[in-house]
C-alpha cells in the first residue's frame, strides 16, 4: 500500500480487489470501469497534466487518471505508452515506456526557441525542456529569467530553480542550497545542532578561546538568576522536578549539512476550542517516563567528575552569599546543569579563569554543548503548549543569531569556524522552512524522547474544497527516525469525531510492537470523544518533501483552518 493518499480533489474512484490484492479500477469518462494490473502496458493520449498526475484518453476512448513516478517530459496531446509499476487502494502509479510520438517534445522545444528569438544551444533547450516539466511558462521572459538564475547557480539543478519558480519562492542562491538540501534528505536541524554544539565543545577542549566568547556564551545563554534557572530554557519550563541535562546521543554527526534573521510565522495554533483530539501520538503509544535528561548532575556524572565539580565550587570564584544556595545543591545532590551554568555566568570578571576550567575539565565543556543542545529540541509534552513551535523557532533564532555573533568574531579555529557556519546554516534553514510554509504547511520537529534525540516532520494537508466546510477532513503525516521503531511514518485523518490512523515501519517486529500499543492509542482517545480506526503496515517509501508535497497539488496554508498541533 503507498504512503500518500491523494487529497485534493481527484475524480472518484471504485476499488476492484482479485485473489492476488493487485487489480485497480478507475472510472472512465462513460462511468464504467476499466481495471489495471501491475506490469500492465497502457497506451494512450495525453489529455491533462496536473503536477505528477496525468488523465489519459485510452485507444478505446475512456479515460485514465494516475500518478506519474517521476516527473516526465510530457505535453498535452502527446501519445505515448505507459507501465504500470503500483496499483495501490486510490490511484495507479505509470511509468513512461516510450513515446509513441518522439518528435512531440523536440517539436516544443523548437517552437520555444524560434518564437523567442534565441539559439538553439544545448543549455537553452535543456532550460526548456524543464520549463516544460514544471508546467511553467516557455515565452522569452521566462526562458530569459531562467538562462539568468542558471548562470548564478552553476551548481544547483534546473529543477529545483524551476521548483521555486513554480512556487512564488525567491530564486536566490540560499533558497536553492536549501531546497537542494530537501531534495537530497540532508535538511534535518536535529543534525546540524549535533554538529553545532559537538563544534562547541571541541573549540573549548581543544582551541584557544577568547574570555569574551565564554563571557557572551554564558551571558546570552543563562543569564537569569541562577537560583530560578531550572530545568528546560523559560519558552518549555516544565516543573520544577524537569530539570537538568539531557540524556542524548549524536545520531546525526557525521551527517551532511545544508546551507537574515527575521522571526519565522510557522502555522499557528488556534486558541479556540479544537475539534481534534489533544492526545500526543507519542505519549499514546510510547511509556514516557522521567529519564536522565531531567536528573539532578549526580545522577549520572561519574564520582571523579562530581568530586571536581565540588572543587571547582570551592574555588574562590564562587565566593559570596549569592553562590550559597549552589553549594547547597551540590552538597544534598539536587543541582542541575542550568543551575551550574547560571552560577557560572554569575560569576563576573572570572570569565579567564572559567574558560580555562572548561579547557582543564573535558567534562564540563561537554556538560555545556549538551545543555545547549537541549534548546534545540522539542519534547512531545511541550508541544502540548500553546504556540510552541512557533515560540521554540522564535527562540532557536535569536539563540543562533547570537552563536553567529560571537563565532564570527573569533579568530577562526577550525572547530570555532564550524560553529559560526553551522548556526548559520540553521538560521537558513529555519527561514526557508518558513517560506515552505507559504506553499504547504510543513515543520521540522527536532524531538526529545526518553532515551534519544529524533528527527521529526511534520506535513498537513487536506482537500482545498473541504476548507470552508463544516465537516471538513483534516489530513497530517508525521515522520519519525526511531532507535527501537526504525523509520516511523504516521498518517492520520480526522473526519468530525472519527480518527483514522496507519503507521508505517520498515521491519515486521517495529510492525508488532506498535500493534499491540494501538488499543492505548484507541482508549486514550475514546476518552476525549473520538473512535480510532487504526493499522500498521510495511512502509514502502521516504517522505519526499519536493515530490510529494511541493508537486503533487495544492496546498493550503495551515494557518487557514484550525488545526491543533497536539493530535
Amino acid at each position: 500500500m503507498g504512503l500518500f493518499h491523494n487529497i485534493f480533489g481527484m475524480p472518484n474512484t471504485t476499488q476492484q480487489t482479485g485473489a492476488s490484492g493487485t487489480k485497480r479500477s478507475v472510472l472512465s469518462s462513460g462511468n464504467h470501469p476499466v481495471t489495471f494490473t501491475k506490469g500492465e502496458i497502457v497506451k494512450g493520449e495525453v489529455t491533462d497534466l496536473r503536477s505528477n498526475e496525468v488523465t489519459i484518453r485510452l485507444n478505446d476512448g475512456q479515460t485514465l487518471h494516475a500518478k506519474l513516478n517521476t516527473a516526465m517530459e510530457l505535453s498535452i496531446g502527446q501519445k505515448a505508452d505507459f507501465f504500470v509499476q503500483e496499483t495501490n487502494d486510490v490511484l495507479i502509479t505509470l511509468k513512461l515506456l516510450s513515446d509513441g510520438d518522439t518528435s512531440f517534445t523536440e517539436s516544443a522545444i523548437d517552437k520555444a526557441l524560434e518564437a523567442s528569438g534565441l539559439p538553439k544551444s544545448a543549455h537553452a533547450v535543456s532550460i526548456v525542456r524543464s520549463l516544460l516539466t514544471a508546467g511553467l511558462p516557455v515565452n522569452k521572459e521566462m526562458i530569459q529569467k531562467m538562462m539568468q538564475y542558471s548562470a548564478s547557480n552553476k551548481d544547483v539543478e534546473l529543477s529545483t530553480l524551476t521548483t521555486l519558480l513554480k512556487h512564488n519562492l525567491p530564486v536566490t542562491k540560499e533558497n536553492a542550497t536549501q531546497l537542494q538540501a530537501y531534495r537530497n534528505f540532508e535538511h534535518r536541524l536535529l543534525g546540524q545542532a549535533v554538529t553545532l554544539t559537538s563544534a562547541l565543545t571541541e573549540a573549548f577542549q581543544f582551541d584557544t578561546v577568547p574570555s569574551s566568547f565564554t563571557e557572551g556564551l554564558l551571558t546570552h545563554f543563562f543569564a537569569e538568576p541562577f537560583a530560578s534557572a531550572e530545568g528546560l530554557p523559560s519558552y518549555g519550563q516544565p516543573s520544577a522536578s524537569a530539570e537538568g541535562l539531557p540524556s542524548f546521543r549524536q545520531p546525526f554527526a557525521g551527517e551532511a549539512v545544508s546551507s537574515g534573521l527575521q522571526y519565522p510565522s510557522f502555522p499557528e495554533q488556534s486558541t479556540e476550542p479544537s475539534s481534534v483530539p489533544s492526545v500526543s501520538v507519542a505519549s499514546a503509544y510510547t511509556n514516557q517516563t522521567l529519564s536522565e535528561e531531567f536528573c539532578p548532575l549526580k545522577s549520572f556524572l561519574t564520582d571523579t567528575e562530581y568530586q571536581k565539580l565540588e572543587s571547582i565550587v570551592d574555588s574562590p570564584v564562587f565566593e559570596g552569599e549569592e553562590f550559597f544556595e549552589l553549594k547547597q545543591d551540590l552538597t544534598n545532590g539536587t543541582l542541575t546543569a542550568n543551575k551550574l551554568f547560571s552560577a557560572i555566568s554569575a560569576a563576573k570578571g572570572h570569565s579567564e579563569k572559567i574558560t580555562s576550567l572548561f579547557k582543564e575539565e573535558p567534562f564540563l565543556s561537554s556538560l555545556l554543548g549538551k545543555t545547549l543542545l537541549n534548546r534545540f529540541v522539542l519534547t512531545p509534552e511541550e508541544l502540548t503548549k500553546d504556540n510552541a513551535i512557533e515560540d521554540f523557532y522564535k527562540h532557536a533564532m535569536k539563540d543562533l543569531a547570537k552563536l553567529t555573533e560571537l563565532s564570527s568574531e573569533q579568530d577562526s579555529s577550525a572547530a570555532m569556524k564550524t560553529v559560526a557556519d553551522t548556526a548559520s546554516k540553521m538560521q537558513e534553514n529555519i527561514q526557508f522552512m518558513n517560506s515552505l510554509n507559504h506553499v504547504f504547511p510543513y515543520v521540522q520537529l527536532p524531538l526529545r524522547l526518553t532515551e534519544q534525540l529524533t528527527h521529526g516532520e511534520l506535513y498537513v494537508y487536506t482537500k482545498k474544497k473541504d476548507l470552508s466546510a463544516k465537516n471538513r477532513e483534516v489530513s497530517i503525516l508525521l515522520h519519525l527516525d526511531m532507535d527501537a521503531l526504525g523509520p516511523t511514518d504516521i498518517h492520520i485523518t480526522l473526519l468530525q469525531k472519527n480518527v483514522t490512523a496507519k503507521f508505517y515501519l520498515n521491519e515486521p517486529d517495529a510492525c508488532e510492537l506498535v500493534t499491540g500499543q494501538l488499543s492505548t492509542f484507541a482508549d486514550a482517545l475514546q476518552k476525549k470523544g473520538y473512535t480510532l480506526n487504526a493499522s500498521v503496515t510495511k512502509r514502502t517509501k521516504e517522505p519526499d518533501i519536493v515530490n510529494d508535497f511541493m508537486d503533487s497539488g495544492e496546498a493550503v496554508p495551515m494557518k487557514r483552518f484550525i488545526f491543533d498541533i497536539r493530535a
